[in-house]
């Protein structure tokens, strides 16, 4: 099994890494309307939830398939790849062997009988140690580095006027990154142009990138087929026990990069992602097109607070009672006993106090009257009561004291979609 350039110590960072992330994510969480979810049950990724991160990648695909298929563009196949400069290895005779031609961590260079490997010596001067210079080599030379650099050759063709003076409505594509056996990665691209710029298109795409760095086809049958397989070797791991990831996963991890965008063709994926299956991503972007649906943006976090369409409200954040936040596993909720809350009423509004917390400010006063400082006062670790708990009028009058210029506004967007949703008309 290849290891796609991966040292013993980087398999071992990224194995370490999934496994932090897993027990972070289940062992944390919310709660919500009274119950307790772990981070991981609602977290997607390739190896969090894989299923469902398979099948997202999956739709996405057919559904820029069927967007071109509508609009009868034809489809060019593009296979991208970097100067040998990149590639620490070459294939010769079905092995891997080193190549002279790549600039990056290659060279040892020896100083006083004392080794400096990955570096190049750039200045030398008698009775002087030499000037290292590592920026060319262990900076620039590594797979997410050369992600970038494929991105950046990308974009000199979306630059390009045989692409840009192509209607919005009328270009898209789907592109894959992977990794070669020695780790350097490469694009597949799958791109969709109306008929008549299709020599166009060719023409500059070889103009661009003669061969060997691309491969171009522009008969391709079924191409989204044709993809997608490329797209699922790169998830063979995933769709089985990912418990046991293999290198090919591992580099994904351990370098950042992903593995496969869209243009921007629909709306958000975190919009999608919001409404969890309720539209498909064609149907969303008809309905946000033709003010169907409309989406609200806190200005402040550029977070989504509010989606509609004419039949009502699709989602809003939910209240989270923040002040049962967990660190336990799910296995030790069951045995956990939370100490309860105090009710206090103050002005017809409804307070907690955490026993923890009244411990805390009679230690801090106790502390007060032996230094002279000021005790505090119970009222100022009082926290509202979780919104869902409140009574009506207690929440109408908390609703009505909240300052809208200093609370969090997604806050007080949640007292108001809790009253209108028990029948006020504000």
């Amino acid at each position: 099994m290849s290891n796609f350039g991966l040292t013993k110590y980087q398999i071992k960072k990224a194995k370490e890494k999934v496994k932090f992330n897993k027990s972070f994510m289940s062992a944390n969480g919310v709660q919500v309307d009274d119950k307790k979810v772990p981070f991981i049950k609602f977290v997607a990724n390739s190896y969090i939830n894989s299923d469902r991160y398979v099948a997202e990648l999956q739709h996405r695909a057919w559904s820029i398939y069927e967007y071109a298929d509508e609009r009868e563009l034809k489809n060019i196949f593009i296979t991208l790849t970097l100067p040998s400069n990149w590639h620490p290895k070459k294939s010769f005779k079905n092995k891997l062997i080193n190549n002279k031609k790549f600039s990056g961590r290659t060279y040892i260079a020896t100083i006083n009988k004392i080794k400096f490997l990955n570096c190049k010596v750039t200045q030398h001067i008698p009775f002087i140690e030499p000037i290292l210079d590592f920026r060319t080599t262990i900076d620039k030379y590594t797979p997410r580095n050369a992600s970038k650099e494929l991105s950046k050759q990308l974009k000199r063709f979306f630059d390009d006027r045989s692409y840009k003076e192509i209607n919005k409505e009328d270009r898209c594509y789907f592109r894959v990154t992977e990794p070669h056996k020695d780790g350097t990665p490469h694009l597949h691209i799958s791109l969709f142009v109306p008929s008549d710029k299709v020599e166009r298109v060719v023409k500059a795409l070889n103009r661009l990138y003669p061969a060997p760095m691309s491969k171009i086809e522009v008969n391709v049958n079924s191409p989204v087929s044709y993809l997608m397989k490329y797209v699922l070797k790169t998830l063979d791991d995933l769709r089985e026990d990912n418990s046991k990831l293999t290198n090919l996963s591992l580099w994904y991890i351990y370098h950042g990069i992903s593995r496969f965008y869209t243009s921007r063709t629909f709306v958000s994926l975190e919009v999608y992602r919001k409404l969890k299956g309720m539209y498909t991503l064609r149907d969303l972007t008809k309905d946000y097109l033709t003010e169907d649906l409309s989406i609200y943006i806190d200005t402040t976090t550029k977070k989504i607070v509010k989606i509609e369409n004419e039949h009502g409200t699709l989602y809003t954040p939910k209240p989270i009672n923040w002040y049962d936040k967990f660190l336990e596993t799910e296995d030790s909720w069951q045995k956990r006993k939370l100490k309860k809350a105090i009710d206090i009423m103050i002005d017809g509004e409804e307070f907690i106090l955490l026993p923890d917390q009244l411990s805390d400010l009679n230690k801090y006063n106790d502390e007060c009257n032996i230094t002279g400082e000021q005790p505090k006062s119970i009222d100022t670790i009082l926290k509202p009561r979780p919104i869902h708990k409140m009574s009506d009028m207690s929440l109408y009058r908390h609703f009505q004291r909240l300052d809208i210029e200093v609370v969090d506004y997604r806050y007080y967007l949640n007292c108001r979609n809790a009253l209108i949703e028990r029948g006020y008309n504000l």
